[in-house]
């Protein structure tokens, strides 16, 4: 059985590796734009909710978030966080019109802005002391490295994949 010092860690890599795919959907949509007018039919409009509802959706519920996860219990409602972002991961990628794939968006958004200060206000909890400075600095690389990661990983999977794919990243 795995002690708690190692259990953490894990706990860390899952949390960051979420991140991960949070800043990884910030970006990795632009690459497919062009992609998604042709296949989707959207309209220049479309796209652009495309790109912005996830956005929009994520900055405007942050704070909420954290404060329903201080009333709720973090680990509930990260937990469930987690499992819609997976399911509207998998929505945004079998979207079949403008318009689903637009909501999906924002379903990605909602899962995001609670992903974001409840993994956050969990390091705390697992790890104290000079631990934590590496744990949270661990947490903002994994988020940071998803936004410049996205465009790059983007233009390899429409290179290689159907645009889909892109949401599986």
């Amino acid at each position: 059985m795995m002690d708690m010092q190692t259990r953490r860690w894990w706990v860390l890599g899952a949390l960051s590796f979420a991140l991960l795919a949070v800043g990884l959907d910030m970006t990795v949509l632009n690459i497919a734009l062009p992609t998604l007018a042709t296949e989707l039919d959207a309209t220049t409009s479309e796209l652009q909710w495309f790109a912005n509802s996830y956005n929009l959706v994520l900055a405007a519920l942050l704070l909420p978030a954290g404060m329903l996860g201080d009333r709720y219990g973090r680990k509930k409602m990260l937990l469930m966080a987690l499992v819609l972002f997976g399911l509207a991961s998998l929505g945004c990628a079998y979207s079949d019109s403008p318009e689903m794939l637009i909501g999906m968006r924002a379903l990605l958004g909602l899962g995001a802005a609670f992903l974001m200060p409840l993994s956050m206000s969990i390091l705390p909890v697992l790890f104290s002391g000079e631990e934590r400075t590496k744990a949270m600095m661990i947490w903002a690389t994994a988020n940071m490295m998803g936004i410049p990661l996205g465009p790059i990983v983007g233009g390899w999977l429409l290179k290689h994949y159907e645009w889909g794919s892109v949401f599986f990243a």
